[in-house]
């Protein structure tokens, strides 16, 4: 296993997705307005950290030496030298300025005591991107696309990838993961079905039930119709603390993992986690079992964090294999 894991050092990996800057207020109730019915909060401090496709990149980084980003910024530029600061060096990093758009920042406000989430305030501009950036992003697209092993894929529905470009990605990429993410701004709206016949699909079960719109038919039923009309040759479904279900479309069989998690203080960024791990397992050709494994371990070291403050590191994930199966 350590020498699979190794070998993700030569992978080519291409990352395609939205940035998003995550800012956490952290607050304290003191009571009660005098004159209206709300809750008043002290803010305390607040930590800023980079997530999206820039969690992913990052992640990988510990793995690979040929890790590339493309992704997406406000039209002014806004965070750029920050990005290029947080993100280490061996990262390729591309990206598209959207016009007539912000960089897309979620804030959050937390209560400083049980680290409980208040309520959040988005800034961003979810239509799709204009006919320019399509063009330029296609075109770097179709460039990058075609020097890599391995394409991930975290699409959070805030207008970046287009119908054209979701095929584009689906045609060319050798070997392709997704993780397409219902969230607030786009539940209703956001859908699959731009995308087609590919390797891996990571989604919960909120998810794949708001994707298929069923709400009662078991769980593994759901995932093999969705395997079959998709063409997806493994799809995993999270479930929180009770592990997560992968499902091999060829081989027609359902594998599990448990949830690892000791201490859950934040779960923003689990499901990425995840994707970033199991894709160059499932990749690689390591066993599903492990590759489930594998990646349900990183999972749980990204819950145990707040936000995406710390990166998955490959020898703490050797070291948990190795407590795990000695």
């Amino acid at each position: 296993i350590k020498n699979s894991i190794d070998s993700f050092k030569k992978l080519k990996i291409l990352t395609i997705g939205e940035t998003i800057i995550d800012k956490y207020n952290f607050c304290e109730a003191i009571g009660k307005s005098g004159k209206e019915p709300i809750l008043v909060l002290k803010e305390s401090n607040e930590e800023q950290y980079f997530g999206g496709v820039l969690s992913i990149a990052r992640n990988l980084s510990n793995f690979s030496d040929n890790v590339t980003l493309l992704s997406m910024l406000g039209e002014n530029k806004s965070y750029l030298k920050e990005i290029n600061k947080f993100l280490p060096r061996i990262i390729k990093k591309n990206f598209i300025f959207k016009k007539n758009s912000p960089t897309i920042v979620k804030k959050r406000y937390v209560d400083k005591v049980s680290g409980s989430k208040l309520f959040g305030i988005y800034n961003f501009n979810d239509e799709m991107i204009s006919k320019k950036n399509e063009q330029d992003f296609n075109k770097k697209l179709l460039n990058l696309i075609k020097k890599s092993d391995l394409v991930i894929v975290s699409d959070y529905g805030h207008g970046f990838i287009s119908k054209k470009s979701a095929e584009i990605i689906c045609k060319n990429s050798k070997f392709l993961a997704i993780n397409a993410q219902v969230n607030a701004a786009n539940i209703g709206y956001h859908t699959l079905r731009n995308y087609n016949n590919f390797n891996t699909l990571i989604i919960n079960e909120k998810e794949i039930r708001h994707e298929m719109r069923d709400k009662n038919t078991k769980l593994i039923s759901l995932m093999k119709k969705i395997s079959k009309e998709k063409k997806i040759q493994n799809l995993i479904v999270t479930l929180g603390g009770s592990g997560s279900i992968l499902y091999n479309y060829k081989k027609n069989k359902i594998y599990y993992a448990d949830a690892y998690a000791k201490n859950i203080v934040d779960k923003i960024g689990a499901g990425d986690t995840m994707l970033s791990l199991i894709a160059p397992c499932l990749n690689s050709k390591i066993d599903i079992d492990v590759s489930l494994l594998i990646s349900s371990l990183a999972a749980a070291q990204s819950v145990e964090n707040i936000g995406n403050k710390n990166s998955i590191k490959k020898v703490n994930i050797l070291k948990n294999l190795e407590n795990i199966l000695k």
